[in-house]
């Protein structure tokens, strides 16, 4: 018995009939009825009745065994071939944390697929640490982090850093420059983006006051900022991605601000996969001359 014995079984199950089974198959219905013949005598049982004044074929007892075996063989069947094309392609596995990947990866890797048709990309979103974890444990050839961690085997390379700027509504009273802490606390959208902009609030604001409302990224704090007159802070890049879909909304630069956020991408020592210059030379393009923004790494 092979993958073609049970691919005719099922092809004459599925079409009821040797002649529409054999159009199916491409083959003629004289060769069509050898090879089930030949089956049927390997198995040591008829599959089929062949029943007189009927074109249809009915299953025997032992056919109908065959069914759910031959269905699953053919499932693994077509996972063997999914698994082979996975293997024959090109592949590029990315692992990086929210804000990078919605906001600075997106058109990057648009670009990198252009110029690499080649190459299939699979992009996974982790927190810094679940990054590492992914270049460790050999699920991603890169990482993009703001967060930096210590791996024994993991090279940590700054790429850029990017200010932290004021968003607030359109026609709220503020003007630029803004000192944080003129800013009126019980108006504060806290987004916590890093250990280091959490500490620069603890020392800069007064830590012990509550914000209006903790979220998880900026597009949340869209409404609060606009109905509300609430404020929040953000990286230069998240803001000016998030402005170019939300109106009424504007972002003003800070004195006294955060530290600049940095972005870092990670790999494992000794294992560079070529497409990372490609990707991490479309970024340098894209970002090295945007304002607030420092580009650090040199290829």
């Amino acid at each position: 018995m092979n993958v073609d014995d049970l691919s005719v079984f099922l092809a004459i199950v599925q079409c009821g009939s040797l002649t529409a089974a054999a159009k199916s198959l491409y083959i003629s219905q004289p060769a069509l009825s050898k090879r089930l013949s030949r089956f049927e005598a390997e198995l040591g049982s008829p599959l089929f009745e062949r029943g007189q004044g009927s074109h249809r074929l009915q299953l025997t007892p032992a056919g109908k065994l065959l069914v759910p075996f031959a269905e699953k063989w053919g499932k693994l069947q077509e996972e063997m071939n999914l698994l082979h094309d996975f293997n024959s392609q090109t592949h590029f596995f990315i692992s990086c944390v929210g804000t990078v990947g919605e906001y600075i990866l997106t058109d990057a890797v648009y670009q990198f697929t252009l110029s690499q048709p080649g190459t299939e990309v699979v992009i996974r979103r982790y927190h810094s640490r679940e990054c590492y974890g992914s270049i460790h444990d050999h699920t991603a050839d890169i990482g993009f982090v703001v967060s930096k961690q210590f791996f024994p085997n993991i090279l940590t390379s700054p790429l850029f850093q990017e200010q932290m700027v004021l968003v607030v509504s359109e026609d709220s009273e503020w003007r630029a420059p803004v000192d944080p802490q003129s800013l009126p606390l019980q108006r504060e959208i806290l987004i916590p983006w890093s250990p280091e902009y959490l500490r620069w609030r603890q020392n800069r604001l007064d830590f012990a006051h509550q914000p209006h409302i903790t979220l998880w990224g900026l597009p949340s704090a869209v409404p609060f900022v606009q109905k509300q007159g609430c404020w929040t802070i953000a990286p230069l890049t998240v803001a000016q991605t998030v402005l170019q879909t939300q109106p009424g909304l504007r972002q003003l630069p800070l004195l006294n601000a955060p530290p600049e956020r940095m972005t870092y991408w990670i790999e494992e020592y000794g294992r560079h996969h070529p497409d990372s210059d490609i990707l991490l030379g479309i970024l340098r393009d894209r970002l090295a001359h945007k304002e607030g923004l420092t580009w650090l790494y040199s290829l």
